[in-house]
């Protein structure tokens, strides 16, 4: 489960990215999950406000993921789509006092800059980064 949570944490983070590039949000999320014996789920989801920011996203596929009640399924592929597109200045964003919100914001600012520079993928959450001994299979 944990793997799952990295996986839909790492589309959520690509979705978001895309998004703001593109100067994009989006009013829903679909999540399908695709299981060994060929057979798939899918949930969507509309959300409360349009947005291109990863944690809305993530926590939205969490969600989506946690509704499936999975336990012991053998899953083959997650994804999760970003529909009800809009342009980003028609979007509108509920003002809160929360600083993390604040902090969150800035860290996608600067992955972004960073992204745009040096490529994708350059910062990421902990969570997704790899050691390099892990990365060939080695331990």
């Amino acid at each position: 489960m944990a793997e799952h949570r990295r996986a839909l944490l790492s589309l959520a983070e690509e979705i978001a990215a895309g998004l703001r590039d593109e100067r994009q949000a989006a009013g829903g999320l679909a999540l399908t999950v695709r299981y060994a014996d060929r057979t798939s789920s899918t949930r969507p989801r509309t959300l409360p406000e349009a947005t291109a920011h990863t944690r809305p996203v993530a926590t939205t596929a969490y969600e989506l993921y946690d509704q499936l009640g999975l336990q012991r399924a053998r899953v083959r592929a997650i994804s999760l789509r970003a529909n009800g597109l809009r342009p980003a200045s028609e979007a509108t964003q509920q003002l809160t006092l929360d600083p993390t919100d604040d902090r969150a914001l800035a860290v996608e600012a600067v992955t972004g800059r960073a992204r745009t520079r040096y490529g994708p993928g350059t910062l990421r959450p902990a969570t997704l980064a790899t050691s390099p001994t892990t990365k060939y299979g080695c331990r």
